[in-house]
């Protein structure tokens, strides 16, 4: 039994006659005849029996049909189902981004484009670049907002921004006094730092060691947000994306460090190999949208 049989029996049933149904299937008549001597074999009973000019369902027709009926409908559905999916109108959509620009500007895209395309699934979280970088690697997201990943032939990497970074001081710090901050003036003072393994620390780090500057750190917290209550704390002073402490934290005051260009390039990472059609309008849609915004 096959949905072609069953699809034959619902068009005898429709148009009253082995002809007719030919005709609305645009198959030959002894196609027709065909399918349901092979189903009537196959099942060991009679399907149709002649009423008039018409052909009816036998009783153990009927029967089986009762029974039979809902596989094409379902069939049906699931026609239907791949056909939206395949042409993107259903879909799971998983995305993952850094906390800075994910609060920032990606959140509000993201709305907009769950408003529009309601019947998509989505997948959203927060994370660090590094993870996200990782899960797209593991098939666990589809799409990332992050850093520049080290070089792999299995992603994509299409830069959007460049995320600026500048120094916290708390209130009353005496680098608060000085016109012009270098990294010299940052050599005995405690600074507070992401672990050894975050984006930033690295950036950090390379411009520390690129200068000869010994780095003290006292603190290591991987959170953005603690960080930054620990400068308002006056635990110390730190080196943070501007993202994360515009506007200024109360209790601080954010500094620019001279002849020192603090930064790192933010773009789109994807797997090289064809996203599904949802998730590769979401790609374009995003990567347009987030490109136009930073011209």
């Amino acid at each position: 039994m096959d949905l072609k049989q069953l699809q034959t029996i619902k068009n005898i049933l429709n148009e009253g006659s082995y002809l007719k149904a030919a005709e609305k299937m645009g198959y030959a008549p002894s196609t027709i005849t065909l399918h349901i001597q092979q189903l009537e074999e196959e099942l060991s009973i009679k399907l149709f029996e002649k009423s008039g000019r018409k052909m009816i369902l036998t009783k153990e027709g009927e029967f089986f049909w009762k029974n039979a009926k809902s596989l094409l409908e379902h069939a049906d559905t699931f026609k239907m189902v791949m056909s939206n999916f395949v042409s993107g109108q259903i879909g799971h959509i998983r995305l993952g981004t850094i906390s800075t620009i994910g609060r920032s500007m990606l959140i509000p895209k993201v709305i907009d484009f769950c408003k529009e395309y309601s019947n998509i699934k989505l997948t959203f979280e927060l994370n660090s670049s590094e993870i996200i970088t990782q899960k797209i690697l593991n098939n666990q997201l589809d799409i990332g907002i992050g850093f520049a990943p080290p070089t792999n032939q299995n992603l994509l990497f299409e830069p959007i921004c460049l995320e600026p970074m500048e120094l916290l001081l708390p209130i009353g710090h005496p680098l608060t006094k000085k016109e012009k901050i270098t990294l010299n003036d940052l050599s005995n003072i405690s600074l507070l730092l992401t672990e050894s393994y975050c984006s930033y620390r690295n950036e950090i780090d390379k411009h520390f060691s690129s200068s000869g500057i010994p780095l003290k750190s006292m603190i290591q917290i991987n959170d953005g947000r603690t960080i930054i209550q620990f400068v308002q704390a006056g635990i110390g002073c730190s080196i943070l994306p501007v993202a994360a402490i515009e506007p200024v934290p109360d209790m601080t005051v954010r500094r620019n460090l001279a002849n020192t260009d603090f930064g790192l390039i933010i773009g789109i990472i994807r797997r090289k190999e064809q996203l599904d059609k949802s998730s590769e309008r979401f790609y374009n849609e995003l990567f347009c949208e987030l490109k136009s915004s930073h011209i």
